[in-house]
């Protein structure tokens, strides 16, 4: 396995949803799902279990078709962080029907000019006698009057970085472009390296966030995310030991099982030692 870090910048807008009181947010933070998916989609990997489409086969929407974000053998993203603050571009959506009033919410009288947006919904109320009298419509919920809502999405040019395990000598093999949010908006994908492994690191605290079924943690910082929290500042058993800006670093070491985990637990060199000792062959020795 080799080791590489990537660098993602948005090209445009990146949304995708968690729920706060003041609108919907987006943690800045790329979920390890998202990732492999978007890169396996962009290179034309077809897989059961993708998830740009959603039917009814295999539980429909609401249950998950995977076990864990490592999805393809040959390489593996982790989660990646945003560099440096957050920046949010914000925009005001509208409600259901696509109007900014809802007839379902509040408890003001509002005149039946104001339900234009939906002619079907305004014919149906006039046949209402105190509604054809007055002109007016009274609502009853408890809710507001106004629905609007507000989503925070991650602005363009904003820089996400990560560690890339993959069985490729490079990383000629991965697209330039990929997708993702909500919106399928574009983001380019960078890299450098291959990344000199000192060697193995032991139980270290790691430089990258990690998805915890891949990457057990015993201890770190949770951020809630979808379809599962990633873990910040993880403490892991297994770790590669590289050089960040001159000081050491720790990359944990993926553990989703199959032929990789095994060549993933040793550094690059070791593999190819190993590698370059099978492929010798033994001299035989003749006794005369």
């Amino acid at each position: 396995m080799n080791l590489f870090e990537y660098k993602i910048q948005l090209i445009d807008p990146l949304f995708y949803a968690r729920e706060a009181i003041g609108g919907a947010y987006t943690p800045p933070f790329l979920h390890a799902t998202a990732l492999n998916y978007a890169v396996a989609w962009a290179m034309g990997l077809s897989r059961p279990d993708q998830a740009y489409l959603i039917s009814d086969e295999g539980g429909g929407k609401n249950r998950p078709r995977y076990e864990h974000s490592w999805i393809e053998p040959d390489f593996y993203f982790t989660p990646a962080r945003l560099d440096g603050t957050v920046n949010y571009y914000t925009e005001v959506a509208k409600g259901d029907r696509e109007a900014l009033i809802q007839v379902s919410y509040g408890g003001a009288k509002l005149d039946l000019d104001f339900l234009s947006f939906d002619p079907a919904l305004k014919e149906a109320l006039k046949k209402n006698p105190t509604v054809k009298r007055t002109n007016k419509v009274t609502l009853k919920s408890p809710s507001e009057v106004l629905k609007a809502y507000r989503l925070f999405s991650l602005a363009p040019e904003s820089v996400f970085s990560g560690f890339l395990f993959t069985a490729y000598e490079n990383t000629k093999q991965f697209p330039i472009l990929i997708r993702l949010g909500s919106f399928r908006g574009l983001a380019e994908l960078r890299f450098k390296g291959p990344l000199k492994v000192k060697g193995m690191g032991g139980v270290q605290y790691c430089c990258h966030a990690v998805d915890p079924l891949v990457s057990p943690a015993m201890r770190g910082i949770p951020v809630p995310m979808l379809p599962y929290p990633v873990v910040d500042q993880p403490y892991v058993k297994v770790t590669w030991e590289i050089r960040r800006f001159g000081n050491p670093a720790f990359v944990a070491v993926p553990k989703a099982g199959g032929d990789m985990q095994r060549a993933a637990g040793r550094p690059p060199d070791e593999q190819k030692d190993e590698t370059k000792e099978m492929k010798t062959p033994r001299k035989e020795t003749v006794i005369i």
